[in-house]
């Protein structure tokens, strides 16, 4: 659990984030991520075979080492995260309103798998209304997503691990129930927590809750500005 004083500096540090967001344009900000700036990155990651992307659909699929960490950087998206039936570190990314002179693939900034990590980026402006899916394997125990803005659906128990995400500017939906994980924290700047499961609660402006689950692994949600939806998993009520 973090301490009251960090749970704080959580909260200011990503409601700049999400100032950040609506004034220029910029996020995710720490040494491994890109600038959110709507341009087509110059270079994009290499496809293998199998892999498939057309001007508005791209899927690549990756076998990962078990002990690898995951970091994801989306900028402007629906991103789902959940996990894989085929075991394999799979992306799926499909785009509404396709911008002349490029495919899907041209957004993928960075896709690097080692034995120790695995780093995705989609520099995806928000004029191309994306949809991402990211299947992750079952053994994956350490995972980061960032999402500078957009609506993130996390499907918490089919994903295990110490899982932290943040989001600028949007929305969370977490289905899971208490055996999903150990522990849970959500903070909001501003905006609003809605716990739909049994006995739960809603808050609102400045947002910063803990929930003990009955599993293993820690959950952190961090949104800058906007909501979180707690829900029940899809296999069985709280």
């Amino acid at each position: 659990m973090t301490t009251p004083l960090r749970r704080v500096k959580t909260l200011l540090l990503h409601c700049l984030l999400a100032a950040c967001l609506l004034l220029s344009g910029y996020a995710l900000a720490d040494s491994h991520s890109m600038s959110c700036d709507g341009r087509v990155p110059k270079n994009h990651a290499q496809l293998a075979e199998g892999d498939q992307s057309t001007a508005t659909h791209l899927q690549v699929s990756r076998q990962i080492s078990s002990g690898a960490s995951v970091n994801i950087d989306v900028c402007s998206a629906d991103l789902t995260v959940t996990g894989s039936d085929s075991g394999a570190f799979r992306v799926t990314v499909d785009i509404r309103n396709p911008a002349a002179k490029f495919t899907a693939v041209d957004y993928l900034e960075t896709l690097d798998v080692t034995p120790e990590e695995v780093r995705l980026q989609l520099h995806l402006p928000r004029s191309v209304h994306a949809k991402v899916t990211v299947e992750l394997p079952a053994a994956t125990q350490d995972l980061e997503a960032n999402l500078a803005r957009g609506n993130l659906l996390l499907v918490g128990d089919r994903i295990s691990g110490e899982r932290q995400f943040n989001v600028g500017y949007g929305h969370v939906n977490f289905e899971g129930n208490k055996d999903a994980y150990e522990s849970m924290e959500v903070n909001v700047g501003l905006g609003s927590l809605h716990d739909h499961r049994k006995d739960g609660e809603d808050h609102h402006l400045i947002v910063a809750k803990s929930f003990d689950g009955t599993g293993k692994g820690s959950v952190e949600i961090n949104v800058g500005m906007g909501s979180v939806d707690l829900n029940p998993g899809r296999s069985q009520p709280i």
